[in-house]
């Protein structure tokens, strides 16, 4: 391979390949060019091929570069090359040109000049000042309490919360320090040790906080001495001054990180000036706690900040950035102690990197915009979470759908970067574990099988024990679709309509899942326990409301005047004794909590599923009896004492079946018929689908068993009023009933 180099514009030419052969002879080319501050240029136009050597070394010069602020460029590069650079993802690491005139006229438009050094004299020792960045940054405050993540900080002071979840308007404990990918705390109280926390995703990591100053990522420069010595603090504080006083514009904030390479005990430190400028910045912006925090600690130090005691610290790589150090340095085995910034007498070989902004502007402008519905509130957390999902958006629009018993959904309309509406998105937010397993599962069991559902996954990031999910939802007919819950068309609709509406539904669209059923050993006792899902708390609440405990086995019912079994009793003790009692039956993967908030159609009936994270395998009438407790219990018309006598007529009469493709009769006296009839008419749809499901199986057991595990829970409903939960007590004893047949295990 030959070589062509040109000194003056920093650019070199390799002609053949680059390989394990020549890639010793490319790195010494790219290492002979001067030290000048300026970018580099590696024209690639005659080189067919790069080994896995020769990217190696554009990484090294690439970080090497980035050490200084600086930029390699690559011009010319071959499709081949480029192929190879793509699916290693270093597509996105480098900077490609089409030619060396487009690579340079990108490096007269980047580049600054950084020969300039300022050197500075203190005592008899010398130290130089090299600018590696913008002359002035622009920092950014935080004064509310809300939760932001380690790589939004950046290097910041600041107020918050090591060990809490999210931040509260009363409590911020802690001072702390942040450092892109680890943060240092001094507990306010100060029974409570100092400590730190490290980052291995600074941008999907959370830091409740109260107030904050932040620096941004990259340091305005750096100072050094140059030749290898011992400063007191003072001195260096001297030439910092200097600095400040010949260099920097005023007012202004000056962060030093600083290194201290004492053999004997070095350190890395962040630290803040305590005088007029911070004191005015902090009262300007309102910021309660670091006025407070200031006026304690005037007396005390001209310095805020913490100390990272290490066990090593290792300069010597010149490649490396101050992020490189920070990540390198700064890990669980070499961080020693944490503990207040307190200058100590000598500094050894020194090295501060300097943070100069002569302005701050309130973070939340910098940060993703949430417009959340008048009277209503969006959690800090839950407003972090949307925005490491959101980072494609610049402002969102929230509102609220409905309130599911175990998460929260909300309508999000997006804007990208440049104001432009975005397609509609749903964002689901509820604990971990129901989340991951909601996007397991629809990719799992939804998107498989069923055509026309769209609620595509499109992320899903936690914080804590919260998770949140983005969905892709938007209806066939693209951003003007319509989409409705099937709520609205059940509650405006008459039978006529609805009937083929739920065939469609279940004949068609879910008959992937139905439609295949798949002989196993089922546990009716095990997999249909509610105490197993969502209501492990439902004894105390049938003791809080109607005074009955689970321990008795009978209860009495007013309205029907006699003693008759206690469902929670059987609930506690019969669905435990008969847990590993199996039968043989069909199974399909099923919804798991399907209800008419889960299943949305647009203008053209199109049919959309969400909410997957019970959805598996189980019973294939399941989803039927799921139904059936809707529209028998959860929509029952019952006003009154009178409208509760006359369901209860319909509802003996209605489960008096003795198996499952029977039809019971519909006897109902009451004033509100056509909604009973509509009701028991659906109800009957549902069997029908079971019955089919169930290949002609009439055993009506492991459909009472189903319909238990979501009548059982009616109690719990904190959205009805108590009329249905004194009805779904009354079924669950009928249905007990029914079930006491079937034969326990030994």
């Amino acid at each position: 391979m030959e070589m062509v180099i040109d000194d003056k514009i920093r650019c070199i030419k390799p002609i053949g390949k680059l390989d394990a052969n020549t890639s010793n002879d490319f790195d010494k080319g790219l290492m002979a060019l001067p030290e000048n501050g300026q970018d580099i240029i590696v024209d690639l136009s005659e080189c067919p091929y790069v080994s896995s050597a020769g990217i190696r070394i554009l990484l090294k010069t690439k970080k090497r570069l980035s050490a200084g602020q600086n930029e390699l460029y690559l011009a010319g590069i071959a499709p081949d090359v480029f192929h190879v650079l793509e699916i290693a993802g270093l597509h996105h690491v480098f900077k490609f040109e089409s030619n060396v005139e487009k690579a340079l006229a990108m490096v007269g438009f980047n580049r600054k000049n950084r020969t300039d050094l300022t050197e500075i004299s203190v005592e008899h020792h010398r130290l130089v000042y090299q600018q590696t960045g913008e002359d002035n940054l622009t920092g950014q405050f935080c004064q509310a309490a809300e939760i932001v993540s380690y790589h939004e900080l950046g290097f910041a002071f600041g107020f918050g919360s090591m060990s809490n979840p999210s931040p509260a308007d009363t409590d911020c404990p802690d001072f702390f320090v942040s450092l892109e990918h680890c943060s240092g705390f001094l507990p306010l109280n100060k029974s409570a040790d100092p400590d730190f926390r490290i980052s291995s995703v600074p941008a999907k990591t959370g830091l409740p906080v109260c107030e904050a100053l932040s620096f941004g990522h990259m340091p305005t420069g750096l100072l050094k001495l140059t030749l290898p010595g011992i400063l007191t603090f003072s001195q260096l504080n001297n030439a910092l001054l200097s600095l400040r006083e010949n260099t920097f514009s005023k007012p202004s904030l000056l962060l030093q990180v600083i290194a201290n390479l004492d053999k004997n005990g070095p350190s890395l430190s962040l630290a803040l000036t305590n005088d007029a400028d911070l004191a005015e910045i902090v009262k300007v912006n309102g910021m309660i706690r670091f006025q407070q925090f200031l006026s304690e600690n005037a007396k005390k130090s001209d310095f805020i900040g913490i100390t990272f005691r290490l066990a090593r610290l290792d300069l010597s790589a010149k490649e490396n950035s101050l992020e490189d150090i920070i990540r390198q340095q700064l890990i669980f085995e070499n961080i020693l102690a944490v503990e207040p910034f307190s200058p100590g007498a000598f500094i050894e070989n020194p090295v501060a990197w300097l943070f100069h902004a002569d302005k701050f502007i309130d973070g939340r402008t910098k940060r993703l915009s949430i417009e959340i519905k008048p009277g209503f509130v969006l959690e800090s957390h839950k407003q972090f979470l949307a925005r490491l999902l959101y980072t494609d958006s610049s402002k969102l629009v929230v509102e609220p759908l409905h309130g599911g018993y175990s998460a929260q959904t909300f309508h999000v309309t997006s804007f990208d970067h440049e104001g432009r509406k975005m397609r509609p998105t749903v964002l689901k937010i509820a604990h971990r574990d129901l989340i991951t397993r909601e996007s397991e599962r629809c990719q799992k069991f939804a998107l498989p099988y069923i055509f026309n559902n769209c609620a595509v996954v499109l992320g899903a990031e936690y914080y804590g024990e919260t998770m949140a999910l983005r969905y892709n939802f938007v209806g066939i007919g693209g951003e003007a679709s319509q989409l409705k819950w099937l709520t609205h068309y059940y509650l405006q609709s008459d039978i006529t309509f609805l009937e083929p509406l739920f065939d469609k539904i279940f004949l068609q669209i879910l008959k992937p899942w139905y439609g295949q059923p798949v002989s196993k050993t089922i546990f009716p006792f095990r997999d249909h326990d509610p105490t197993l899902t969502f209501f492990p708390h439902i004894y105390r609440t049938v003791s809080d409301l109607f005074s009955i405990q689970a321990d008795e086995k009978q209860i009495f019912i007013r309205e029907m005047n006699q003693p008759v079994l206690n469902p929670y009793w059987f609930l506690k003790h019969e669905f435990v004794r008969r847990r590993d009692w199996g039968m043989e039956y069909l199974t399909a993967i099923c919804h798991g909590d399907l209800n008419m908030q889960n299943i949305l159609l647009d203008e053209n009936m199109n049919v959309y599923l969400i909410d997957f994270s019970e959805t598996k395998p189980r019973s294939v009438i399941s989803d039927f009896a799921r139904l059936e407790a809707i529209f028998l219990i959860d929509n029952a018309p019952l006003d009154d004492e009178t409208d509760m006598a006359d369901y209860l007529h319909f509802i003996r009469e209605f489960y008096k079946s003795a198996h499952l493709n029977d039809i019971p009769g519909i006897s109902y006296p009451g004033k509100h018929s056509g909604t009973v009839r509509k009701n028991a008419a659906l109800a009957l749809k549902m069997r029908e689908y079971a019955f089919a499901s169930a290949r002609g199986n009439p055993d009506l057991m492991p459909y009472y068993m189903a319909l238990l595990e979501w009548v059982l829970p009616v109690v719990c409903y904190s959205s009805l009023p108590l009329f249905h939960k004194r009805l779904s007590m009354i079924l669950s004893s009928i249905l007990c009933e029914k079930v006491m047949g079937a034969e326990p295990v030994k």
